[in-house]
C-alpha cells in the first residue's frame, strides 16, 4: 500500500533525538547540529466516490455523469434519489465515468445524485458487449392453467405481439473465467415496439445465493416491478377450481407493461472478493435505510438489493400493477463528499404498498352457481354484487423485507500518481425510450449543468393501443344512438381498481387567457359515440364481442384514452352490469336471458371530471360454439 524513501542530510543524530513522522516529513528535535531526516511517501491505493447532482422536475427525467480523475479507473457506480423517483439508467460512460438517469413520477421536485467508484490504479475490466439480457415488466403467473372451452386462454399472453413474454421477467449476465462480477449495468427500454412505455423501478438488482445459501458475486439478477394488469371485467369460467391460476390479462395493457431494462455484467480482475449481506423491514407506505460495512482493509466495489414479497399469512405473493411498488431509491456508496473513500454501501428501500388492502390477484366469481362453481370470473379487491363469491383473497402485510448486498474486495495493483480531480466528460447520447408528457410546471428547477445531460422526453404521450376491431367492423356507417350528458362534477363511473394513474397531458388543460384575449372556452362534458355494435345488433351471451366507441374532450377535441375514464355497461333486470373499460376492446357478454337490452358507453374528462354517456339497443342470444 504505497512506499517510502528515507534520506539523511547533515551530521550525526544525537542519542536523545526524537523523531516524529507527520504529513510525510520527519523532523528531528533535541540535538544541536543534528541532521534532518525526511520521508518521501508514494500514493496510497484507494477507492473513492466522485459525485454529481441534478434536479428532477415533477413528471420528468434527468441524467447526471460523475467522472473519475485522470489517474483513476471507474469500477462502477450508483445513484440516490432524494424525494419521489427511481433510476431508469445506470451505466458506464467510456472508461472513466458513470451515468445514471432517474424518473420523478411525483408532483414535487426531487434530486438525483450519481456516484462513480474510482480507484487510483489500472484495474483490468472485461470488454463490455451489448445489452443482451432484459428484465420485462410484462408478467403473468408462471403456473397459469387453461380456462377456455377450447382448453386455452386467449389473451395477450398467447396472441399478438405480447405472446410468450410473461415468463421473460428476469435479466442476468455472467463474466468469463478470471473475472469477478461486481454488479449489473442497466438501461431502460421497451418490450414491444410501437407501444407507449412508462418507467417502473427495479425490485431486484442483486447477487444470487449459491446452493449453500451464501451470496457470492458469481451471478447477478435483475427484475422490474410488475406492470401488467389482470382483467377487471368478467369472463366466463367453466369451473372455479384453481381460479387464482386462471388469470386473464387486460387488453389493452397500461404503458407500464411495455417497460423493460437491459442488463450488462460489470467484470473486473480483483483479489479476495466477498459479499456482505443484511436485511431490513420496510414499513408499508414508508422507507428504510440499510448500511453494509465491508471488512477491514477492503473496499466496497458494488452493491445491490432484492425484495421478497410476502402475504399477510407469510406465503410468497405474486404481484401485479396496483399492488404497490417495491424498490431502492438509493443504491450506492455511503453518502459522503466527492473524493471520500468508499468502505460502506448504502441502500434506501421504499415500500409503496398499503397495509391491509387486498392483493390485486384476488379472484371473484360473479353470478355463480354455488353447486356447479361456474359463472363469470374477474380479479379485483372486492365483489361487485351480493352473490359474488370470493375464492382467494390475501392482504398486504404491514411491511416487506429488503435484502442488501455489498461486494467487498482488495485490489492488487500499483497506485498511480494523482491527476486532475475533474476531467471533462463528454455528453452521452441517451436513447429516447420513455414516452412522458411535458409536465414541468412554471418555476420548476432549472436545467442541469453541462456535466449533467438531460434525457429529453417526447412531446406527447401516444395513446394506448386498443384491441383492433374485427374485419367486419363497419368503417363509415354511423350507429343510431341517443346521447345524454351529465354536467355535475364527481359523477364519473366506477374506474378499474387496478388501473395505474396516467398523467394528464398539458394539451388537455384549459389555456390561460392573456391580456386582451378572448376568455377561454368553458369546460364541457366529453363528446361520446358508439361505433360497434350497431343499434339492434345481436350479441352472444358468454362470448367475446367487439366494442368500439369514441370519447373526446370539449373543448380541445383530445381523445380520452385512459381506460379508467371510459366504461361499457349493459342494463339487465338487476341493474347495470359493467362489461369492460377502454374505448375499444373485446369484452365478454353477460349471462342474460334472450331479449333486448340497453348498451351504455360512458366517458369522463379527467381534466374537469365532467361525464357523458350514449346508449344504443342490442339483442342478446345464446352463444353457439
Amino acid at each position: 500500500m504505497g512506499s517510502a524513501v528515507w534520506a539523511r542530510v547533515g551530521g550525526m543524530v544525537g542519542g536523545k533525538t526524537v523523531a516524529v513522522v507527520t504529513a510525510g516529513a520527519l523532523v528531528t528535535t533535541g540535538a544541536v547540529g543534528a541532521g534532518i531526516w525526511w520521508a518521501v511517501q508514494g500514493p496510497h491505493l484507494q477507492v473513492v466516490q466522485r459525485n454529481a447532482q441534478v434536479a428532477l422536475p415533477p413528471g420528468g427525467q434527468q441524467a447526471a455523469v460523475a467522472g473519475c480523475a485522470e489517474n483513476e479507473t471507474a469500477l462502477g457506480g450508483g445513484y440516490a434519489v432524494e424525494g419521489a423517483g427511481y433510476a431508469s439508467i445506470s451505466e458506464f460512460v467510456g472508461g472513466s465515468a458513470w451515468l445514471a438517469a432517474a424518473y420523478n413520477p411525483g408532483d414535487a421536485p426531487a434530486t438525483l445524485t450519481v456516484y462513480a467508484l474510482c480507484v487510483n490504479a489500472r484495474v483490468e475490466l472485461a470488454p463490455r458487449g451489448d445489452y443482451t439480457q432484459r428484465a420485462l415488466a410484462f408478467r403473468d403467473r408462471l403456473d397459469k392453467v387453461t380456462a377456455g372451452d377450447d382448453g386455452q386462454i386467449h389473451d395477450l399472453t398467447t396472441d399478438g405481439p405480447w405472446a410468450g413474454l410473461a415468463t421473460s421477467y428476469l435479466g442476468t449476465d455472467s463474466c468469463t473465467p478470471g473475472y469477478t462480477m461486481t454488479g449489473l449495468e442497466f438501461r431502460a427500454g421497451r418490450t414491444v415496439p410501437g407501444h407507449p412505455a412508462t418507467p417502473l423501478p427495479l425490485d431486484q438488482l442483486s447477487t444470487l445465493p449459491d446452493a449453500t445459501g451464501h451470496s457470492t458475486p458469481m451471478q447477478w439478477i435483475a427484475s422490474v416491478n410488475p406492470g401488467t394488469e389482470l382483467s377487471t371485467r368478467p369472463y366466463p369460467m367453466r369451473s372455479s377450481d384453481l381460479a387464482e391460476r386462471r388469470t386473464r390479462i387486460e387488453d389493452p395493457q397500461p404503458p407500464q407493461a411495455n417497460y423493460a431494462v437491459g442488463v450488462r455484467a460489470i467484470c473486473a480482475k480483483l483479489k479476495d472478493v466477498s459479499v456482505v449481506t443484511a436485511q431490513a423491514a420496510v414499513t408499508a407506505g414508508g422507507a428504510a435505510d440499510l448500511d453494509l460495512h465491508c471488512p477491514r482493509d477492503t473496499f466496497a466495489v458494488g452493491g445491490g438489493f432484492r425484495f421478497t414479497t410476502a402475504a399477510a399469512n407469510g406465503t410468497y405473493q405474486q404481484r401485479y400493477l396496483g399492488d404497490g411498488l417495491l424498490y431502492a431509491s438509493a443504491d450506492g456508496p455511503a453518502p459522503g463528499r466527492s473524493g471520500h473513500v468508499v468502505k460502506d454501501w448504502h441502500l434506501t428501500g421504499r415500500n409503496g404498498q398499503q397495509a391491509g388492502t387486498g392483493f390485486r390477484n384476488s379472484v371473484w366469481i360473479e353470478h355463480s352457481s354455488r353447486e356447479e362453481l361456474t359463472g363469470n370470473g374477474y380479479f379485483d379487491s372486492h365483489p361487485r354484487g351480493a352473490d359474488d363469491q370470493e375464492l382467494r383473497g390475501t392482504t398486504i402485510p404491514a411491511g416487506q423485507q429488503i435484502t442488501g448486498s455489498a461486494v467487498c474486495a482488495t485490489i492488487d495493483a500499483k497506485p498511480t500518481e494523482p491527476g486532475p480531480t475533474a476531467p471533462p466528460v463528454s455528453r452521452p447520447d441517451l436513447p429516447p425510450v420513455l414516452d412522458l408528457p411535458p409536465l414541468t410546471p412554471a418555476g420548476s428547477p432549472s436545467a442541469p449543468t453541462t456535466s449533467a445531460p438531460a434525457v429529453t422526453p417526447s412531446a406527447s404521450t401516444p395513446a394506448t393501443t386498443a384491441s383492433s376491431p374485427t374485419a367486419s367492423t363497419p368503417a363509415t356507417t354511423a350507429p343510431s344512438t341517443t346521447a345524454s350528458t351529465s354536467r355535475t362534477p364527481g359523477s364519473s363511473p366506477r374506474p378499474s381498481s387496478t388501473a395505474a394513474p396516467t398523467p394528464t397531458p398539458s394539451s388537455t388543460t384549459a389555456p390561460t387567457p392573456t391580456q386582451g384575449s378572448n376568455p377561454p372556452a368553458q369546460p364541457q362534458a366529453p363528446a361520446v359515440s358508439i361505433e360497434q355494435p350497431l343499434s339492434g345488433a345481436t350479441l352472444r351471451r358468454g362470448c367475446e364481442e367487439t366494442f368500439t366507441g369514441t370519447a373526446r374532450t370539449q373543448p380541445g377535441n383530445q381523445p380520452i384514452t385512459d381506460p379508467k375514464h371510459t366504461v361499457w355497461q349493459i342494463t339487465g333486470p338487476n341493474g347495470p352490469v359493467t362489461i369492460g373499460t377502454g374505448s375499444a376492446g373485446r369484452f365478454t357478454v353477460p349471462l342474460l336471458a334472450d331479449g333486448n337490452y340497453a348498451l351504455k358507453f360512458t366517458a369522463t374528462d379527467p381534466a374537469n371530471n365532467l361525464t357523458a354517456h350514449t346508449e344504443t339497443t342490442v339483442r342478446i342470444t345464446g352463444c353457439l360454439r
